[in-house]
């Protein structure tokens, strides 16, 4: 039996963890695993050996979340030993999957700096969250002495792609590294490529990529936000994008989509990489790891009002718990969804103070605001609702298509507008809204579209392919999908690594 990594404490949150590395100062020079023979590896009891693998985590809920839906995956299917490496921050982010996996334990790590920062929200405003991975480099020393110091040392390092820095903590042990996206591998096709090419891009020309399928034409406006915002020569922008190219050097690749959605891509991205260790296990979200929030008389209220709504009837609209749209862009909305005469259910942040005003009151009958959180896995499975505007986030894209709702699609940013090509012009599945951060588009025109995704006739085969992509989603991950196949292959790689 494989031994646990470390004793383990558990805090007063639940979250088991090992105990807080030691920083070192020193950092070994990198060692290459190019020309490394892991067949050569050798350990006291090989036969007997199960795979530990090291997870380092990316302290941004939209990456962590669903790594650890992969994570819970490849423990409790596959006898997976699982240490997580995370910041501090994003430790009760951990509760609810330490819970659900029983050979998985925490690895607390603070930066050896107290003052950098480690979730987004300390960055200074404007600083794309990427560069996190900076601060995080900086535990490549302590995480490596860490690993050369436990009785049973991980076999494998996964990590998330925006933290490419973790192929050096690989190299330096010897083990091969997994990288996880959390993005679709329609954007990883797209972005790829750029961090290795000539950049800034100019803004004046489209990003023509003709080696994936389609040749499509990228408008600088729908370029990943990540590419835009790097500073040619800006010391932390050259380590980030530094990163990004170490993604081209990783043994293996997972992504969080399945072959019926994605499989060109997929198989752009064997090519890309010149390997075929190329795994498409999604949707993780299916894996059931996530705890679910306790019921609030907010929450039993809405889904008691959903219990009363006709089948597939209702419009959800979120752009993420944190959106907090423009009061132009809101009042836009809120007219829209008054004159589209359909049933809503209308998510937004917390703290945003303006809507227009009376909505809430006037359309009591027909729609719901929630303010805050929202169980959007949960909203989006009932029955009663039939279409999603979402800004194309990849984890709310592939909640909507499992959901098998109608996707009407508003992207903002990051890879949120390729996400949409993906979903409106290569399935079918979805419709366009509009798109931008600050769109203010002509409420009359947006409550006709919202009102023929849920069910005007002419959109009928829309919907149809909606139904269809979610049956093909769900075969994914059932015995014997494509994506349960993917997950096979992929353990047993890393189940002879682990006993070489």
């Amino acid at each position: 039996m494989h031994d646990a990594p470390v004793a383990s404490t558990t805090s007063a949150r639940g979250v088991t963890a090992h105990s807080s590395i030691p920083f070192h100062d020193s950092l070994s020079p990198p060692l290459s695993t190019d020309e490394l023979d892991f067949s050569a590896m050798s350990s006291a009891d090989v036969s007997s050996r199960r795979p530990h693998v090291l997870v380092i985590a990316f302290p941004s809920q939209g990456h962590l979340l669903p790594l650890l839906d992969f994570a819970h995956l490849l423990s409790t299917r596959h006898r997976v030993h699982i240490t997580v490496a995370a910041t501090p921050s994003s430790l009760p982010l951990l509760s609810a999957f330490l819970a659900s996996t029983p050979l998985a334990a925490a690895l607390p790590m603070p930066l050896p700096d107290p003052s950098a920062p480690e979730q987004a929200g300390q960055l200074a405003p404007g600083t794309h969250h990427a560069l996190l991975a900076v601060p995080l480099s900086t535990l490549r020393g302590p995480l490596v002495s860490w690993a050369r110091s436990q009785r049973d040392p991980p076999t494998a390092v996964l990590s998330d792609f925006f933290l490419g820095s973790a192929q050096l903590i690989a190299d330096d042990l010897r083990v091969p590294r997994v990288v996880f996206y959390s993005s679709g591998a329609f954007a990883t096709a797209v972005a790829e490529p750029l961090w290795s090419g000539s950049l800034p891009l100019d803004p004046n020309s489209p990003v023509v990529l003709g080696d994936l399928p389609g040749s499509p034409s990228i408008p600088y406006r729908h370029v990943p936000t990540m590419v835009k915002a790097y500073v040619p020569g800006d010391p932390d922008w050259e380590l980030a994008r530094e990163g990004f190219r170490l993604n081209s050097r990783a043994w293996g690749a997972v992504l969080n989509t399945f072959a019926a959605m994605e499989g060109d891509f997929l198989e752009h991205l064997k090519r890309h990489f010149g390997h075929g260790r190329v795994w498409a296990v999604g949707p993780v979200s299916a894996s059931g790891c996530r705890a679910r929030e306790r019921p609030t008389a907010g929450t039993e209220e809405l889904f008691s009002w959903l219990a009363d709504c006709p089948a597939r009837s209702v419009l959800y609209v979120c752009f993420g718990s944190m959106y907090k749209p423009p009061p132009a862009q809101a009042a836009a909305l809120g007219a829209a969804l008054e004159a589209s005469g359909v049933r809503f259910i209308w998510a937004v942040s917390a703290d945003v103070a303006v809507l227009p005003e009376g909505l809430e009151e006037r359309a009591r009958d027909r729609g719901r605001v929630v303010r805050g959180w929202a169980p959007q896995m949960e909203i989006l499975r009932h029955a009663a609702v039939g279409a999603f505007v979402t800004h194309c986030g990849w984890n709310s894209t592939l909640e909507g298509v499992a959901a098998g709702v109608t996707l009407v699609t508003w992207p903002m940013k990051a890879d949120q507008f390729i996400d949409a090509r993906l979903v409106v012009d290569v399935h079918g599945a979805a419709v366009r809204a509009a798109e931008g951060e600050s769109a203010v588009p002509d409420p009359t025109t947006l409550a006709r579209v919202f009102a023929d995704a849920v069910d005007g006739a002419e959109l009928a085969g829309v919907r149809a392919k909606a139904v269809a992509l979610a049956v093909a989603a769900a075969e994914a991950v059932e015995e014997g999908g494509s994506s349960w196949l993917d997950l096979e292959r992929m353990v047993r790689e890393l189940e002879a690594v682990a006993a070489a």
